[in-house]
Parts: C-alpha cells; sequence; structure tokens
C-alpha cells in the first residue's frame, strides 16, 4: 500500500467525499501512480478558508476508488459555497476520485512538520505526492477514528461496473475487513455498536468496536477531563457476532439521525431521539 499526502482546505467525508483537484491532469497523475488500496493524507493549508485550528495539520487519510468522476456528480449542491465555483459556473476542484473509506486523525491534530522529516514540497497544494516508506509508515502509526463515507449509487454501480470487468474482485472496501499491524484485527470477530455520552451533556459517539472498554480509554486520553471535570461515557452497547454486522448497525443509526449529525462519529440530539434511533437499528442486514 502506497500513501500519498495532499494539501487541502478541510476533510469532510460525510459531505465531501472526494479527493478533489483543479486539473484533471492533477487527478490523472494520482490515477497513474496509484494502485488499487493506497491512500491520500489530507493536510489542511496554511491559509483561508482552512479553519485555523487545522492550518498545517493532518487532518484525516482516505482510501479512493480509482475511478475518474466529476465533482458536481457526487457532491450536493446544497453544500457548495461561492468560493467552490469559477465565474463561469464550472467547479474550482471539479475533477476527483471518490473516497470508499476514510479515517479522522484523533485530537490532539499533529502538525505535518512534527510527524513527517520534511516539510511538504508546494507541489502536494494541487496534486498528491507519494511518501516514502519512512514518512508513510509514520502517518500509518497515528492514532484515529474510521468515520462514514458518503458513498452515493453512481459511485458504488461504477465500481462494481469496475469490478465485473477486471474480474479482480472489489476495487475498494466499504465495510470492515480483517488486517494484521501491530494490532490484529479479525473481522469476523464478535463486536459491538455503542454509543457514548460526554458527561451529561446532549452530545453523543457512536461507532462499533471488538473491545469497547479499551476504546472508550483511548478517546478519554485526549480529553482534559482534570480541567472539564467531564468525559466520555458508555450509554449503550449491542453485541453482534461480526464486525460488520456492527458496522451496519452503526450506519443505521446514522441513516437515521442524519439531520444531527455534527462531526465524524458524533451527534447532538435528546436522549429520546438517540434511543428511538438505537431501538429501530437493531436488526441486523446480514442475515445472521
Amino acid at each position: 500500500m502506497q500513501v500519498f499526502a495532499k494539501r487541502d482546505h478541510g476533510f469532510d467525508p460525510a459531505g465531501w467525499p472526494l479527493v478533489a483537484f483543479g486539473k484533471e491532469g492533477n487527478r490523472d497523475a494520482l490515477l497513474r501512480a496509484s494502485k488499487p488500496g493506497d491512500r491520500v493524507v489530507f493536510v489542511g493549508t496554511q491559509g483561508e478558508p482552512t479553519a485555523p485550528e487545522e492550518r498545517g495539520r493532518l487532518l484525516g487519510m482516505a482510501e479512493f476508488a480509482r475511478i475518474a468522476v466529476n465533482t458536481r456528480d457526487i457532491v450536493d449542491p446544497g453544500l457548495m459555497q461561492a468560493r467552490d465555483l469559477n465565474e463561469d459556473g464550472t467547479h474550482v476542484w471539479g475533477w476527483a476520485l471518490p473516497m470508499v473509506r476514510a479515517w479522522r486523525f484523533t485530537e490532539p491534530r499533529l502538525k505535518l512538520i512534527d510527524v513527517l522529516r520534511e516539510q511538504l514540497s508546494y507541489e502536494a497544494t494541487v496534486r498528491a505526492v507519494l511518501l516514502d516508506d519512512a514518512d508513510a509508515g509514520m502517518v500509518m502509526a497515528l492514532p484515529k477514528d474510521e468515520v462514514p463515507v458518503a458513498v452515493n449509487a453512481r459511485v458504488r454501480g461504477l465500481t462494481e461496473a469496475v469490478d465485473a470487468i477486471t474480474g479482480t474482485g472489489p476495487t475498494t472496501g466499504l465495510t470492515p475487513t480483517s488486517w494484521e499491524g501491530s494490532v490484529s484485527h479479525d473481522a469476523t470477530r464478535e463486536a459491538w455498536t455503542y454509543a457514548m455520552r460526554f458527561g451529561r451533556r446532549n452530545i453523543w459517539k457512536v461507532g462499533h468496536a471488538q473491545d469497547v472498554e479499551e476504546r472508550l480509554r483511548q478517546i478519554n486520553l485526549h480529553v482534559p477531563h482534570e480541567e472539564l471535570g467531564e468525559q466520555w461515557r458508555l450509554h449503550a452497547q449491542q453485541r453482534w457476532p461480526t464486525s460488520l454486522q456492527a458496522f451496519e448497525m452503526e450506519q443505521r443509526v446514522f441513516g437515521a439521525m442524519k439531520s444531527f449529525r455534527t462531526q465524524g462519529e458524533r451527534l447532538r440530539c435528546t436522549e429520546n431521539q438517540l434511543l428511538q434511533a438505537w431501538t429501530g437499528s437493531l436488526t441486523s442486514t446480514s442475515g445472521c
């Protein structure tokens, strides 16, 4: 697996599920250089419209489908702003590759210069540049949370068409898979869908994990609870025979709570609203 890096104004797989470029040639350069399963790391630019707290920092990482698309065909027009459009109405970042999986680096997100051995070249502002093995290893070792990606029907159809033509099997993974690294993960093992609450606030975090207690511990490592007097607490959990089924329930909850989404896996809603979505999402779709 290769890891590329690209500067961007933000990282929003749920609303903007693309690796986007201003020129067709820059997108196609990544197509030529990449292989199935490769990833792109997003680094916040140093100026507007990037939020001040994200400038120069490693924001997230995405696996992408090697399928050329037009941004207008993927992104909800209601999410586009004036700065996203040229005077003739074409999109500033009109050439793209769709994300299929995404991970957000956990807080506090580190500055690029604290992780990579050298600053990225200017080329990373317009293109995705390949990281060497040492820098790629450093990035892959950073703590991160997998986050939902808005994969629309057109992207799914294109991906399936490519799979059928090439006969190589799935181009990419939209769901949990088994892998081995510093920690092994078996997608066929039992897992839990969880809902966590921040203190007594109406802020919730929904996700899935094979070890919920360890997941909770890791999340709270980045919360200054000694200053705030509150932290994430487990509110509900549902056991499933496999990670796939736990992931599917997580996605059903997110689907039911679409209008309550804030950032990443977080929701802002009342306890009753979450409970209604939770109980309505308990039916498995995997036949197990």
